[in-house]
């Protein structure tokens, strides 16, 4: 079996800690005044419940003052817990990797779940390459956000399902507002994305969509989060209740102000009306789901050469 490695602790840190300066445990609030909350995300669909909160208020309602800094590469975000954000954006799998690594970081949140009727990410090809299968994907190059997010790693599991052998598939890191032109450009024959680019790519008409790669693991999956520094976390619980609280009644917002929620999505991807406007959102749920972890842990074993010793009840306390 080929051997990945899950490096969060080194890859890019210096840039991440530049963005802002050191921070205590507790949460900088005046007295009685709101509590500050430095939040870290990228570009993705799974982020717009806390972008909606912001923007209607909901953080304020619930006694929080809200920044936020988008950072593409969310691999790069557990280190600079504590030092330059309080809450990141994390997939399951850099969850465990990074307090197998000695992070003490904690699930808080839910953000999205794939489901049958709503899958929100894909393995995509163009028509003219003939490729119409997982199978045909052996010997060829393989676009991805992230070698060691979860979209890969349910690639990478889906991949060894179907007798792909790993090694044999290369792979190259593409940011998702590059997919498109990379894909037709021909230096990848197929690429891993997730809304809202999954949608950039299939409004091209000239697309193949070869499936969910999160539901060839289980017929329901979450693949993204919200986390925060153990320390904090313990130390800040009315912090963590208002940001729960704040994404359930951005999750309601959406539920019936399509058009508007679409404005915000537009606003902090960068993507057009035209785009936004074909992009299937994905099932946003801000409940934790411990369920979940067990299956992640199992696919980073089975296919991405994770030996780390780690008690997956400890990771999400809040769920209890």
């Amino acid at each position: 079996m080929i051997k990945k490695q899950w490096p969060i602790l080194a890859v890019g840190l210096s840039a991440v800690l530049a963005l802002g300066g050191c921070a205590a445990t507790e949460a900088p609030s005046q007295e009685g005044g709101p509590i500050k909350i430095r939040i870290a995300h990228n570009s993705n669909a799974a982020v717009l419940p806390a972008r909606i909160a912001l923007e209607q208020g909901f953080f304020e309602d619930e006694g929080l003052d809200v920044t936020f800094t988008t950072v593409e590469n969310i691999a790069t975000l557990p280190p600079a817990l504590g030092k330059s954000f309080d809450i990141v954006q994390t997939p399951p799998t850099s969850l465990i990797a990074a307090n197998a690594q000695g992070i003490g970081m904690i699930g808080i949140a839910g953000a999205t779940i794939d489901i049958p009727e709503n899958p929100t990410s894909g393995i995509v090809t163009l028509k003219s390459s003939g490729i119409t299968s997982i199978e045909q994907l052996e010997g060829k190059t393989l676009g991805v956000l992230t070698e060691t997010g979860t979209l890969h790693t349910a690639a990478r599991f889906w991949l060894d399902k179907a007798g792909v052998p790993l090694d044999s598939v290369k792979i190259v890191q593409i940011d998702g507002p590059a997919q498109a032109d990379q894909l037709r450009s021909g230096r990848i024959d197929a690429v891993e994305t997730l809304a809202p680019f999954r949608g950039t790519l299939l409004a091209l008409g000239d697309t193949t969509d070869l499936g969910d790669p999160y539901l060839e693991m289980a017929p329901e999956l979450g693949a993204m989060m919200w986390g925060a520094q153990r320390e904090w976390g313990e130390a800040n619980p009315e912090a963590l209740d208002g940001f729960r609280a704040a994404l359930a009644s951005a999750i309601d917002f959406i539920a019936t102000n399509d058009e508007e929620s679409r404005a915000i999505l537009m606003d902090y991807t960068g993507l057009s009306e035209e785009i936004i406007g074909k992009t299937v959102l994905p099932t946003f749920d801000s409940a934790l789901r411990p369920q979940d972890l067990e299956i992640w842990l199992e696919a980073m074993r089975k296919v991405g050469g994770f030996e780390g010793d780690i008690e997956l009840d400890d990771l999400i306390p809040a769920a209890d």
